[in-house]
């Protein structure tokens, strides 16, 4: 299985094992691997966009999901010397760390942080959550697992060296979560097909703004393939203002396709306008779309 997740390496977990003091660590050896917040349901990439249908998909654009797979109690999966062939080795410990980042768009509604940034420590094999659904994540979002373990022997297969034969190990799987153009794409998808309260209304209940919308993501593309940031920036601009526009707190209490009470969910359980807004605002800054010119 594909393993996926995100950021900050959370190394003070070896002061919980004085065991192993004064013993040789070793450098860590660090994994980074992007995941993102949608898959298309045709595909077949089955941990990361959460289910694949067998048959014609009810929706086109999946919720992801970001999932661990230790491969039984002691994580061979995660662990290097798992990999080499007689090889004994001993987990002291597993943690991981999530960590949302703060942001600028859509900070507060009613005094509430819809998105706060925070961050999530679990420690302990047993308590570590292996599905971390990815719908709702923002751009940014990191997952850090580190395990720590020993092995009998002296073994050197670390991180960046040179490095000495060590007695204790560090493994370190990071998962970003990103957002590019084409996913932005994808999760208006999503939020176009998914319900919205108990009248199953879409998350985006207007058809003629969603086909909008879509257009001008795909500008932008094409704008920013040519190599126009100038003009991706702007139409990627407009799009957010078109987004702002249309939200809306309350489910539409009938589906609609157009008109009055329609738009973009925003309600605390089902941000999805925020979402949307954040995801613009992180592609403007990770891509240069937004940066001036030097």
């Amino acid at each position: 299985m594909q393993r996926i997740l995100i950021l900050v390496l959370a190394l003070t977990m070896l002061a919980a094992v004085p065991s192993l003091a004064g013993k040789v660590l070793t450098t860590p050896k660090t994994h980074t691997i992007p995941v993102y917040q949608v898959c298309a349901a045709t595909s077949d990439c089955v941990c990361s966009a959460g289910y694949v249908t067998s048959t014609t998909p009810v929706i086109s654009s999946a919720p992801g999901i970001l999932c661990i797979d230790p491969g039984g109690p002691n994580w061979p999966n995660f662990v290097q010397a798992a990999q080499v062939c007689g090889q004994a080795w001993t987990i002291k410990n597993v943690t991981l760390v999530k960590v949302t980042p703060p942001h600028v768009q859509c900070k507060e509604k009613d005094g509430v942080d819809i998105f706060p940034q925070h961050t999530v420590t679990q420690q302990g094999t047993p308590n570590i959550r292996l599905w971390w659904p990815l719908m709702y994540e923002i751009p940014g979002t990191t997952f850090t697992l580190t395990i720590l373990y020993g092995t009998p022997n002296l073994f050197d297969d670390d991180g960046s060296g040179p490095n000495p034969p060590a007695w204790v190990h560090v493994e370190q799987w990071i998962w970003n979560v990103e957002a590019t153009i084409e996913t932005l794409q994808q999760v208006l998808e999503l939020f176009h097909e998914l319900p919205f309260g108990l009248d199953e209304v879409p998350l985006i209940s207007d058809e003629q703004l969603y086909e909008t919308l879509q257009a001008k993501l795909a500008a932008a593309l094409d704008a920013y393939d040519a190599g126009d940031l100038a003009t991706a920036a702007w139409i990627l601009a407009d799009f957010e203002l078109e987004v702002m526009d249309a939200c809306i707190d309350e489910s539409p209490s009938f589906p609609n396709p157009t008109g009055p009470g329609t738009g973009i969910a925003n309600s605390e359980e089902n941000p999805a306008c925020c979402k949307l807004l954040i995801d613009v605002e992180y592609i403007l800054q990770a891509t240069g779309i937004g940066q001036p010119k030097k």
